[in-house]
């Protein structure tokens, strides 16, 4: 059974919870006995008092019990009876900034997330890496309240579920993991060395990989160069097309694009020996990787695939979407921030493989299935995933690259659809609620 209700302080001293039949109805508790009450980590053992003059959407608790359960009476909870106990919640935990100074600043946007609050209820509280009371496992933060729509400044209890817009320390995460478990999202990092690395143990997925190595002299550059013709090299970190080069032969030499920051420059050199220093300068080894070129051009544009994956309240993935980015005429990247055009996946497809739309469609979803299952069973937490694919000229598909530290939710908005930011956000909060026990 689960319900939801409000929390009022009563007048009664000692351990007692005045509640209205129905909302205990089916529990295997006795009338008048004590038993256990939870509210994240916080315990106690209460007398639960059934009382018809007490309405089903409220709970009359002492003020005893509030403050021992650390319970905020600002939002509106849910009830389940588990494990002998009647847990309170959900109390879920949003890691929105590195830093308090930026903490409030961060909270205010954070208004998609609770949008539909009365599809998760409970105590959303928004924290930083800072603030945070390791004795007292308590958190400086804002919780939202739904009623006023508004963020309260707070010292509240930890959360149940942490869903992490930014990233925690390594310390803080291992600290949350070991009095919360399994339950933060999303929980690592991992860059594109380490990913194509896991993958190539991977069956289902090693067909779809271009080939890649990482970059430590220049002899690497060399050998896929007299592979391929042509290779790029791309940070193992790197974001939004940044640092990213192509380099291709030509008859009369050798020319290197690179995109430093903004913009994109062209390079010229004899040969690689020529181009050498360059390289050396600009592409320190062990941070970059060098990758096979995919022949993604249609029409001189760059053309590939972002397939947006979300678990659901279930804990299931699900695809909320599949998108077309085409690139600027003459640029090496598709990304939106080098300019490029974002569309929904079955327009870009009927302008490039008519005949083929339906039949990459299906394959698209099946693999941003296969590599979100992958990532996780290399022991990561993760609850949404951009999954970028590519199909070549000659019509075969390629696993570009997995974006996992908070991939652009308003890419769906590029597209045309102005709604699906507001789903994910909700799945997103939703799932949180799952791994909160409710």
């Amino acid at each position: 059974m689960k319900t939801w209700f409000r929390v009022k302080k009563g007048e009664e001293t000692g351990y007692r919870i005045l509640v209205h039949p129905g909302l205990i109805k089916g529990f295997e508790c006795s009338v008048n006995t004590k038993v256990t009450v939870r509210f994240g980590l916080q315990t106690c053992e209460v007398k639960v008092i059934p009382s018809k003059k007490i309405s089903i959407g409220k709970m009359i608790m002492s003020g005893d019990v509030i403050h021992k359960l650390m319970l905020p009476l600002i939002p509106s909870y849910e009830i389940v009876y588990r494990d002998n106990e009647i847990q309170i919640g959900p109390i879920i935990g949003i890691v929105a900034a590195k830093k308090i100074e930026k903490l409030e600043e961060k909270v205010q946007k954070l208004g998609r997330y609770v949008r539909k609050y009365h599809k998760v209820n409970g105590a959303i509280i928004a924290f930083s890496n800072e603030g945070i009371d390791f004795d007292k496992k308590l958190v400086f933060g804002y919780l939202y309240d739904p009623f006023e729509k508004r963020w309260i400044k707070g010292i509240y209890p930890y959360p149940a579920a942490i869903f992490k817009k930014t990233s925690l320390n390594k310390e803080l995460h291992h600290h949350f993991e070991k009095i919360i478990g399994n339950c933060i999202f999303n929980s690592s990092t991992f860059n594109k060395w380490e990913m194509y690395s896991w993958f190539q143990n991977a069956s289902e997925l090693i067909d779809y990989l271009p080939e890649t190595k990482m970059l430590k002299q220049i002899a690497d550059v060399e050998y896929m160069m007299e592979q391929f013709g042509s290779v790029y090299i791309k940070p193992i970190k790197g974001m939004q097309g940044k640092k990213i080069a192509k380099i291709e032969k030509y008859k009369e030499g050798l020319r290197v694009q690179y995109i430093a920051e903004d913009t994109k420059k062209d390079y010229f050199f004899n040969d690689l020996v020529d181009a050498k220093e360059f390289l050396q300068a600009t592409f320190r080894e062990g941070k970059f990787i060098i990758q096979q070129p995919l022949n993604l051009r249609f029409n001189d544009s760059i053309i590939d695939f972002r397939v947006i994956m979300v678990k659901d309240r279930r804990g299931k993935w699900k695809n909320y979407g599949m998108m077309g980015r085409n690139g600027v005429d003459g640029q090496i990247v598709s990304n939106r921030h080098r300019g490029g055009k974002v569309e929904q996946a079955y327009i870009t497809l009927e302008k490039v493989f008519p005949e083929q739309e339906s039949e990459y469609m299906k394959e698209m979803d099946w693999l941003a299935r296969k590599a979100a299952h992958a990532i996780e069973n290399c022991g990561f937490h993760f609850g949404k995933l951009g999954i970028d694919i590519g199909i070549d000229k000659d019509g075969r598909m390629w696993l570009i690259e997995i974006n996992h530290r908070n991939p652009n939710d308003y890419v769906a908005s590029f597209a045309g659809d102005r709604t699906l930011v507001n789903k994910i956000r909700l799945a997103n909060m939703r799932y949180a609620k799952k791994l909160a026990g409710f």
